[in-house]
């Protein structure tokens, strides 16, 4: 997914495949077409995709505990311990949950806002929509920076 988009942006400057990223920890990554754009499409990106996603990582981490629990070995139990404490993708992709399920001055989620892009407008202007969105006072990127 990184080279693709990396290409992407690099052949066309202003992509028409977005690339929704919670962040550096590589906890969601998810590619949507442009033109397959609907005001709904962010709300299904929450609820179909990431929410599946954060329920996968904390099944790893449970059953990385139950290893830590059950197991007899020392080196292993020490493997695991390594492996949950370097999850900190369960974190981010709460955080960037959060970010778009939050209230942005007393409006409705991001998710609920059904952000309406017009294709006329530009791939530019279009994209802009969903950089610096301001959550609890902070400037935030729902898609990977071009």
């Amino acid at each position: 997914m990184n080279d693709f988009y990396k290409d992407h942006v690099k052949t066309y400057k202003t992509p028409i495949y977005w690339l929704f990223d919670s962040g550096k920890e590589n906890g969601f990554k998810v590619l949507i077409y442009l033109h397959r754009y609907t005001p709904y499409t962010v709300a299904r990106i929450r609820t179909d995709y990431l929410h599946k996603t954060q329920k996968a990582i904390e099944t790893r981490i449970a059953n990385n505990e139950q290893i830590i629990q059950n197991s007899t070995n020392q080196k292993e139990k020490n493997q695991v311990i390594k492996i949950i404490l370097s999850l900190k993708q369960l974190d981010e992709t709460r955080k960037y949950d959060e970010s778009l399920a939050l209230h942005i001055a007393n409006q409705h989620h991001i998710a609920n806002q059904k952000i309406a892009i017009d294709l006329d407008d530009g791939v530019k202007h279009n994209y802009d929509l969903f950089q610096n969105v301001e959550v609890r006072n902070k400037n935030i990127n729902l898609l990977k920076k071009i």
